[in-house]
């Protein structure tokens, strides 16, 4: 195999990595979106339903916390493996064996942020990201859902102490 191949290879190679990572952070992301709103739902019935236990909602809560935490942990491994992979991306589109029309991953990455793309190939003309696509990122939505059921459990915990 010779060297271009090579880099061609490790460039197909890095953007299905990406594809891929991607599936894995969204099924990660449902999964466990799920089991926290099951849990805190649950949580939430007995506090109501049954207000005389209050160890069953504070149990719950802790486990939900941890669960959080976790997933918080989860979440950057898996975002930063993203980014791994997007950067190994980029190496290859810099090398001239893949050409000039290679830079999917390069341009993405400007558009993405705000910048305009040069038009020196055939892409077509692109607005400007607009900045009310650019306040979130989707990590960070994310971190912000798993921060708003750390205050769910935490509201549960304080619920069922005052009980």
């Amino acid at each position: 195999m010779e060297a271009d191949d090579k880099i061609k290879a490790g460039y197909q190679a890095a953007v299905s990595l990406i594809c891929a990572q991607g599936q894995v952070i969204w099924r990660a992301f449902a999964t466990l979106l799920s089991a926290n709103a099951i849990l805190a739902t649950l949580a939430g019935a007995i506090l109501k339903i049954f207000p005389d236990m209050i160890y069953a909602p504070f149990m719950i809560a802790i486990g939900g916390l941890l669960i959080c935490v976790a997933w918080f942990f989860v979440l950057r491994r898996q975002f930063s493996y993203y980014g791994y992979w997007f950067a190994w991306a980029r190496h290859f589109e810099k090398d001239s064996f893949l050409g000039p029309e290679v830079k999917i991953t390069s341009v993405g990455k400007t558009y993405g942020k705000g910048g305009t793309i040069e038009d020196d190939t055939d892409l077509p003309k692109l607005p400007r990201f607009k900045w009310t696509a650019r306040v979130f990122t989707v990590e960070s939505l994310m971190v912000l859902i798993i921060a708003v059921f750390v205050l769910i459990y935490a509201l549960v915990l304080v619920a069922s102490i005052k009980h």
